[in-house]
């Protein structure tokens, strides 16, 4: 039975409740049941409940906890169902809104996220809509999706800028800069490239004016967050 057909006629658009707290469970099927043409197929405690209570019923919806056995049990539900052949269509019922947690059960596979605090006309919205395969961006949701552009735009400045300096290191300062990445000293690195010390701390001090860095320690760490060294083969 597709989404379509549940929701076009006079079948009612079937949900499966998992939530690892007894009361939730019971007020989201009380609230749920009252409304026409909603039916309430299963509740279970535990996101491995879930997916095996959901293969079976075959719901157009499951409102799925995050945190149940385990701290990412809803988020393993949810991306075991989205790989159903047809998905079983997941929204997420939680009191978490940090990134992570939102990105991560978008990622796995969820239609929709609300908050346990949200209203029951929230709740019904988004139940709806998942069915539909509707997924409304949420404020919340959006505010966190502009961060992260923000993040990823600063982000790639940031490579953009380092990789243009980068390119005017030579290999004899990149690959000192590897070393110092692998923990090496700089009496090690002399050693190891059978130059005088000296030698070592003049291309610090090169690298320190190219990069602009009031620190060897910080340049290494700028490459390393930038995965400059992984961009860049070893000599």
């Amino acid at each position: 039975m597709t989404n379509e057909t549940s929701i076009g006629s006079h079948d009612p658009l079937r949900v499966l409740i998992a939530d690892d707290m007894l009361p939730i469970r019971a007020y989201l099927s009380a609230v749920l049941s009252h409304e026409q043409g909603i039916q309430i197929v299963g509740m279970v405690g535990s996101g491995a409940a879930a997916v095996e209570k959901a293969l079976a019923t075959r719901p157009d919806v499951v409102l799925m906890d995050l945190e149940m056995e385990t701290p990412r049990a809803g988020v393993e539900a949810i991306r075991s169902l989205s790989l159903c052949d047809p998905p079983v269509k997941c929204v997420v019922l939680t009191h978490f809104v940090d990134d992570e947690t939102v990105f991560a059960a978008f990622d796995a596979g969820a239609i929709d996220y609300v908050l346990k605090d949200s209203s029951v006309g929230e709740l019904l919205e988004a139940v709806r809509a998942a069915a539909l395969d509707m997924s409304p961006i949420r404020p919340q949701v959006a505010r966190m999706i502009r961060a992260e552009f923000r993040a990823m735009r600063t982000e790639r400045a940031s490579l953009v800028s380092t990789l243009n300096i980068v390119y005017r290191l030579t290999p004899t300062e990149l690959g000192m800069l590897r070393l110092l990445a692998e923990g090496k000293t700089q009496s090690q690195i002399a050693q190891i490239r059978h130059v005088e010390p000296s030698t070592i701390r003049t291309h610090v001090g090169n690298v320190l004016k190219k990069l602009g860095e009031p620190s060897v320690h910080d340049v290494v760490v700028r490459l390393q967050h930038l995965g400059i060294f992984e961009i860049f083969s070893s000599e």
